[in-house]
């Protein structure tokens, strides 16, 4: 009568794919024995949000890396043109317009470099971006095995015998197989996290250098780390 439901649920194997509940079972669950179904359902909303909102966070990091490519081009343009104003210069053997040419295209080799520091530094928030997207999957997979979990308790303490065809050990696993997985996510993230720091810190410290010749070292937009 119910071997569909159950086969869906693959009774007695030891795969954590086993640790899910026929939500329909829950209908003959009284509302006022589901608390716990509610408040993990609610958790897994909020995991969901936060998956959506790591998504859009990684959209905005690569925008921002596209802008730093831009500025990056436009300083080799004007690295570029200021290398031809030297030698122009240059070939005028007048020493006031060598000297002034040379601090030019100094200035310019520092607006390149800081342009450059600044797409690697990007580059290294795409990074933490994804990793942070990772952790927030990974969460969301804990907020799903504990709703599995809290429903199969439900379904436990109404006595409904299809819930002695379920392993509770198995919701017990994946719950924990999918903790772990969030503990790596969240190494990981640090990990990024640090690389990212020192990217940006090596950009900043160059752009304060071309400041120093006068340049302009701007950015359009600062994201928070």
């Amino acid at each position: 009568m119910m071997g569909a439901a159950l086969s869906v649920a693959s009774v007695g194997c030891s795969s954590t794919r086993s640790a899910k509940v026929d939500e329909s079972w829950l209908a003959r669950v009284p509302e006022n024995q589901l608390s716990d179904v509610r408040e993990a359902q609610t958790q897994l909303r909020t995991a969901q949000d936060a998956v959506t909102r790591s998504d859009v966070a990684v959209n905005d990091a690569r925008r921002e890396l596209e802008v730093a490519k831009r500025n990056e081009d436009a300083a080799k343009a004007r690295q570029k043109a200021h290398d031809e104003a030297l030698k122009a210069a240059n070939a005028t053997g007048q020493s006031s317009n060598i000297t002034q040419a040379q601090a030019e295209l100094k200035s310019a080799d520092a607006s390149m470099s800081a342009a450059q520091a600044q797409v690697r530094y990007r580059e290294h928030a795409i990074k933490t971006m994804e990793a942070q997207k990772e952790l927030r999957e990974n969460e969301l997979a804990v907020a799903d095995a504990k709703l599995s979990q809290a429903e199969y308790e439900a379904l436990k303490a109404n006595q409904d015998v299809r819930a002695q065809n379920l392993s509770e050990a198995d919701f017990a696993s994946a719950t924990a197989d999918a903790q772990r997985k969030v503990e790596e996510a969240q190494r990981k993230l640090q990990s990024q996290q640090q690389q990212e720091r020192q990217a940006r810190a090596t950009w900043e410290r160059m752009r304060n250098q071309v400041q120093g010749y006068g340049g302009s070292g701007t950015e359009h937009k600062q994201r928070n780390p």
